[in-house]
C-alpha cells in the first residue's frame, strides 16, 4: 500500500495559539495519521509564520532542534517588541499575570527574558512556566 500526502489548511480554536496547536496534534494522533508535519501556525488574519517542519518521525535529536509552536510566538512577539500579557504558573501553583515585552529567548536553554512594563524591571522565566502568553 502506498503513502499520499495531502496539503490542507485548518483552523482550530483554543485559547491561544499553543494550546490550539495541542488540540491539533492531539486529534491528528487520536485518528490514526500516520505521519503530519505543521509547517507553520498563527492568529486569524495575520500572516503564518514559516518554521521548520515538526513530524512524527523524526529522530529525537533533530525534533529538539525544532522550534514549538510558544517559541515561534515568543519570536515573532519579541522581533515586533509587541506588548504581550504573559500568565507564568510559579512552584506550588503561583500563579502571575505579567505585562510585558520579550526581550530575549534562548532556545537552547529555554530561557526566556522579559521586561515588565509596569514594575519596570527584568525576568527571567523557564519556557515550560509560561501558561498562556497573547498580544495585548
Amino acid at each position: 500500500m502506498q503513502g499520499h500526502w495531502f496539503n490542507v489548511d485548518i483552523f482550530m480554536d483554543g485559547d491561544n495559539n499553543a494550546h490550539a496547536l495541542e488540540e491539533l496534534n492531539r486529534l491528528l494522533n487520536a485518528a490514526g495519521i500516520k505521519e503530519y508535519r505543521v509547517h507553520s501556525g498563527g492568529e486569524p488574519g495575520t500572516a503564518a509564520e514559516a518554521g521548520k517542519p515538526d513530524t512524527r518521525k523524526e529522530p529525537a535529536a533533530d525534533k529538539a532542534e525544532a522550534p514549538s509552536a510558544l517559541a515561534l510566538e515568543i519570536e515573532r512577539y519579541k522581533a515586533n517588541n509587541t506588548l504581550v500579557r504573559m500568565t507564568v504558573v510559579k512552584g506550588k501553583g503561583v500563579k502571575l499575570d505579567l505585562p510585558c515585552r520579550i526581550l530575549n529567548y534562548d532556545a537552547a536553554t529555554q530561557n526566556v527574558s522579559i521586561y515588565h512594563v509596569d514594575e519596570k524591571k527584568v525576568y527571567l522565566f523557564r519556557i515550560n512556566e509560561i501558561d498562556d502568553l497573547h498580544a495585548g
